[in-house]
Parts: C-alpha cells; structure tokens; sequence
C-alpha cells in the first residue's frame, strides 16, 4: 500500500478557505431558500382538507408523545393534583357545615327551656337561669328589703335582700340565692326580701335556759327535751350611732314529761305491764324471785341500791344474766327531798358508778327511794339521769314484811291490781321489806294477769310501747348530749306553781 503524507485520501473534497463575505452571501441564499420552502408547506397544508390536517395534527401530537413519554406522566400528575384539589375542598366545605349544625345543636341543647313551678304556677325557663332571672321572666312581685339601724328604723328603703327564696322545701341562704342555676323540675316559692341591718359593734352574753316540769301524770318522769345555752347581743350601729339588745340565740330549756302510761291493747288484745322490784339484791330474795320469773317466762326490772350491790355483786350479775333491766334505786335509801344538793348528786352518781363497775351496766334510771322527787331534784341531778319512775300500783308489801298466811298474800295481790291498765307499773320489794309474803304471792300475782292476758315487759320496753318517748331515753343507758347544758334555775312559773300548791 503506498502511503501518502496527505491526510486527504483520493476522491476527498478539501474543505477551502473562503472569506467573510463570501460565507455571508451564501448563508443568506440558505436563508431565503428555506423561507420558500417553509412558505409552500404552508400554502400546501392549507390546501389540504381539515380532516386530514387534524389527522396530520394528531400524527404529530402521537409523535410529540412518543419522542416525550416524561411529558404524558407530568400531565397525569397535574389530572390528580387538580382532582385530589376539588375532593379536599369538599370535605372541607362538609366539614365547616357538619360544624355549624352540631354548634347549632349544642346551642339549642344549653340554652333550652325547662318546666318549673314558681309560686305555684307552671312555668318554662331557659336551664341554667339564675334565680334572679326566673323572678325577671315570671313577673312575680315581691318587695325588697331595707337597709335599717341595729334598732330596725329605716335609712335607705328597698337596699335590703332583692326577694328571699325556698326551693323544693328548702329555704335559700343569701349565697346559695346567687349560686343556684335552675336544672328543672324545680318547685320554687318567691317571697319579700329579707332588711339589711347596718354594720355594728357587739358584746355578747350567755342566757341560762331553765329546768321545767310538764304534764300531770305520776309513775314517769323523764327527759323530753335538753336544754340548750342562749346568746344575748348589745349591738351598737357604726352608722346610725343607735344601740339595741338583741337576742341572736334562743335558749332552749330542760323540759321534764310528767305522765302516766295507758297503752291501748295490741290487735291481738295484748296488753302490757311492768313489774319493778326495790332495795336489792337480797341474798334471800332475789335468787327465789329469779327462779319464778324465769318458771313463767317474765321479765321484771330491778332497781338496786348501790351498797346492796357492792355486797352481793354475783347477784346483781345475775339479775342481768337472766335478762331483766337493772336500775339505781340511789346508793344507800336517802329521801332525796329530805337532803341536800350535793347529797342528791352523790346518791345518784355514787351508786350509778358501782352499778357500771359490777354489772358493766351504764343505767340513767332512777327509782327515787319513796317515790320522792321534784323539780329541786332534777335539778340537783345535773343531767345524770334520763328518767325517774315510780309506779301506779303498789303492793305494799313492806307492811306485812314476815306475815306470809293466805289473807296477807291475797292483799299484796289485790294491792298490786288496784286500778290496773296496760302501760301500769307494779311495784315490789326485793330487800327492805320485802320477804316470805312476796315470795307467796309473787306467782299468784303472775299468774292472774297472765290469765287477763297482760304480758311482763321491763320498763324501757314498756316506754317503748307509748311510741313518742325518745328512744336514749326509753333505753335507760343515754347520757346528756355533748351539746346540751344542764339549767341552774327552775322556771319562774313552775316555782309560783309549787309554792301555790303547797300553800
């Protein structure tokens, strides 16, 4: 092969230099031969029909898609953009009105009207109203109150309460007038606004309540009410410069029922009695009397004196044992209208204590050593007992202490029933005068009431029968209540009373 340094083979055209002016003329002939040619594919393509141009404009958009694929997915793209657009507009527009319906909704339900009765007529507020608004939309009149003196002049009129208040039963306090916010249902009673009493400066002072007797009876003295400490106030007003008294707590006095027990028969024609035995326990009577009463099914009260119980404690512990109510009959048998204050007090306490301590019995019942007791003794009592009981039918058994032939025997009886009635209380001795006619007579005594179809109760069940005697008093184990007082002084009208009795 011959080589040739000329880097052009044989037949190769040889690029030639030419000048700037010579390119520039044949750019231009280029320039102007394409316009033609452009010029008649124009004139061409309008010649041709539409459907073949539209055909031709399709051809060339496939080719367009084809030569662009990437432009067939930024369209899709903006297809479901725009479409994800209008759905999230939708739900927003759904979503702003489901809102405005249950805002719609829950407006209705807070702001919705209730049925109340005020004043005794029917009525509909919205719920939640204040009271205040209830009186503006039921049109009820009332009258306010004044701001007064500590005396009750007047210094401005209608500055007091605006109406007092007393909803389903319960009467309002000032607070509660403006806390309260109707619910519905409400029972509501409007009334005239209470005075607005003027700022002052006090000093206060206890009032002492009494000791007073009620009623006419003379087996059953008790407590029916205690007694409560008053407040006496000496106000002094800052505006109006006027003093007055006032009393800002009413003393309550110590009131002592005085009765007799008539209790009407049960349905099944039961009636009831109480039988009561003093001065034990005796070592020669009590265990006899135990043993009849446990061979009929009684059950009896004992009223033990203190020192009696000291010397036969185990006695003493059985009467309890066997289910009978035990009682202070005092600690040595003194006739306490016949002693001292302080000999009261220690007569009844001294034996209530070893009563306690013997039995483990806390007893607040008393039977006063014979049946003496009076307003000066309740008051000596200071409030350790809750009843003291005497009886409707004695057996004057002590009379015949050691006579035990059938006429005797047959008198207790016929003593003891004297004037008899379910609620009576019989009264026998276990000790002092009590002996073999007791023992005697004792089961024949049982024996015919049971037969007039009485039944034996102690004395606190017997109490219970009556039905309106307070329950710690009926149970004869009760002490004063932590916020009463016991009085200093009997009323002034039950001593006028004593002294005009006695007179």
């Amino acid at each position: 092969m011959e080589h040739r340094s000329n880097p052009y083979d044989e037949g190769d055209i040889i690029p030639t230099p030419m000048s700037g002016e010579h390119r520039e003329r044949q750019e231009g002939q280029a320039t102007t031969s394409r316009s033609r040619v452009t010029q008649s594919a124009r004139d061409a393509a309008a010649r041709r029909p539409a459907s073949m141009r539209a055909e031709s404009g399709s051809g060339r958009q496939r080719r367009q898609q084809q030569r662009n694929p990437s432009d067939r997915t930024g369209i899709n793209v903006q297809q479901t953009i725009r479409r994800r657009r209008k759905i999230g507009i939708g739900v927003i527009v759904g979503s702003i009105v489901t809102a405005i319906l249950l805002l719609t909704a829950l407006l209705f339900w807070i702001n919705r009207p209730v049925p109340i009765t005020v004043n005794g007529q029917p009525a509909e507020v919205r719920i939640g109203s204040t009271l205040r608004e209830v009186l503006h939309e039921t049109d009820v009149s009332v009258e306010p109150g004044n701001y007064v003196t500590v005396s009750g002049n007047v210094i401005q009129a209608n500055q007091g309460r605006a109406f007092n208040a007393v909803v389903n039963g319960q009467r309002l306090t000032p607070e509660e007038v403006e806390d309260l916010r109707i619910q519905g249902t409400e029972a509501i009673e409007f009334s005239d606004g209470d005075d607005i009493i003027e700022e002052f400066n006090a000093s206060s002072e206890n009032i002492e309540p009494y000791l007073r007797m009620e009623g006419g009876g003379y087996s059953l003295q008790y407590v029916s009410q205690w007694a409560r400490m008053g407040e006496r106030q000496y106000r002094t007003g800052k505006v109006s410069g006027e003093t007055a008294e006032v009393i800002t707590i009413e003393p309550r006095d110590c009131i002592i029922t005085c009765r007799d027990l008539y209790l009407e028969p049960g349905d099944d024609g039961v009636k009831y009695v109480a039988l009561t035995f003093d001065d034990g326990p005796s070592d020669v009577n009590t265990p006899q009397y135990l043993d009849i009463l446990d061979r009929y099914g009684v059950k009896a009260t004992f009223y033990n004196l203190g020192e009696n119980t000291q010397a036969n404690p185990n006695l003493a512990r059985d009467v309890v044992a066997r289910g009978h109510q035990l009682c202070n009959h005092t600690m040595a048998h003194n006739q306490l209208t016949a002693v001292d204050n302080d000999t009261i007090y220690r007569e009844i306490t001294t034996s209530a204590n070893v009563i306690a301590q013997v039995t483990g019995i806390q007893t607040t019942h008393i039977r006063p050593p014979y049946g003496d007791f009076t307003e000066r003794s309740w008051l000596a009592s200071g409030g350790a007992i809750t009843a003291a009981v005497r009886w409707t039918g004695d057996s004057q058994d002590w009379r015949y202490t050691g006579v035990d032939d059938a006429e005797t025997v047959q008198t207790i009886v016929d003593n003891s029933l004297l004037n008899i009635h379910s609620g009576s209380i019989i009264l026998m001795h276990d000790g002092g005068g009590g002996g073999s006619q007791d023992i005697a007579a004792l089961p024949k005594l049982i024996e015919r009431l049971q037969a007039d179809g009485y039944t034996f109760v102690t004395i606190s069940d017997l109490m219970r029968q009556a039905g309106d005697i307070p329950e710690e008093v009926c149970s004869g184990t009760a002490t004063m209540p932590q916020d009463a007082v016991w009085p200093k002084e009997i009323h002034p009208d039950d001593i006028a009373a004593a002294a005009a009795s006695t007179s």
